[in-house]
C-alpha cells in the first residue's frame, strides 16, 4: 500500500533546522529499511514534512513511532526544541502514485523556491538524477513515475539535451565544495562529501595546497583522498553546470 503522510514540525530554523532535516532524512531511510517501508518521495516545507511511503500498515505505523522517538531523543541529547508530530496518513489510491510525488516535491516550492531543483529540501533533485542520496528507493519508482513529466507538474524549467550548460570558468572553492555536498545531500561541513569536493577540485584545476587549505586538511591528506575512487565526481561535474543545483543550506 502506498500512502501519503503530512508530519507537523516543530522548532528553530537556520542551520539547527537544517541540521536537524538531514538528520531526520537519514533516520527515516535507516528506520523504513529496518522495517521494510520503502520511501518513494519526500519534502519539507515550513512546518511540514511530507512523505510517501509504500507498505504494510504495522511497519508504516512503527516506522512512525521510531522515527518520532528517535527524533525527540536526539533533539534533547543535543538541547534542541525540534521536534515531529501528528502524521497524518492518507491512503494513495492506484495510479496515482505521480500525483502522490508531486505532492511531495512541491512543499518546498510553495514555501519558497522558484523552481522544484532550487531546493534542496526534496527528493526532486534524486529522481531526476542529479543527486545521490540514500533516503529516497530510487529503483521502486523505474517504471511507475515519468520524472521529466512530474518535474512539468511543478512548473520547473525545462530540461533541454545537453542541460546544465558547462561552466565558463573556473568555480571557487566555496562553490564546488556546496556542489559536493549537494550531491551526496549532506551539508558542507560533513566530512563525507570531502572526498568527493576534492576530486572535483582537481578537475576544475585547485592545487593540493589551496584544497588543503579550504579544508584546513594537509596538502598529504588531500592527495590521499585524490587517489581514492570516487564514483560521484561525472554526476557533480554535470551539476556544476547549473547554480540550482549547488544551493545548500
Amino acid at each position: 500500500m502506498v500512502e501519503r503522510v503530512s508530519v507537523d514540525i516543530g522548532g528553530s530554523d537556520g542551520l539547527a533546522a537544517a541540521m536537524f532535516r538531514y538528520a531526520v532524512l537519514e533516520r527515516l531511510g535507516r528506520i523504513a529499511g529496518s522495517h521494510g517501508v520503502l520511501v518513494l518521495a519526500w519534502g519539507f516545507a515550513r512546518g511540514e514534512l511530507r512523505v510517501v511511503l509504500e507498505g504494510d500498515d504495522e511497519p508504516v505505523s512503527a516506522l512512525l513511532r521510531g522515527l518520532r522517538v528517535g527524533t525527540a531523543r536526539a533533539s534533547t541529547a543535543v538541547g534542541v526544541a525540534l521536534s515531529l508530530a501528528h502524521p497524518i496518513r492518507t491512503p494513495v489510491p492506484p495510479g496515482d502514485l505521480e500525483a502522490a510525488v508531486v505532492w511531495a516535491h512541491r512543499a518546498p516550492v510553495e514555501h519558497t523556491a522558484a523552481d522544484p531543483l532550487e531546493s534542496p529540501w526534496s527528493s526532486h533533485r534524486d529522481l531526476l538524477g542529479f543527486r545521490h542520496n540514500a533516503s529516497i528507493d530510487l529503483a521502486s519508482l523505474e517504471g511507475r513515475v515519468e520524472p521529466r513529466r512530474i518535474h512539468a507538474l511543478l512548473g520547473g524549467e525545462a530540461l533541454p539535451t545537453g542541460w546544465p550548460p558547462p561552466m565558463a570558468k573556473r568555480a571557487n572553492l566555496s562553490r564546488l565544495l556546496r556542489v559536493a555536498a549537494g550531491v551526496l545531500g549532506v551539508l558542507p561541513a560533513d566530512r563525507r562529501c570531502f572526498r568527493l569536493f576534492v576530486h572535483l577540485a582537481r578537475h576544475e584545476g585547485w592545487l593540493s595546497g589551496e584544497i588543503g587549505d579550504a579544508l584546513a586538511l594537509t596538502a598529504r591528506r588531500i592527495r590521499q583522498l585524490g587517489v581514492q575512487p570516487e564514483p560521484n565526481l561525472p554526476l557533480a561535474r554535470l551539476t556544476l553546470g547549473s547554480p540550482l543545483l549547488s544551493v545548500v543550506p
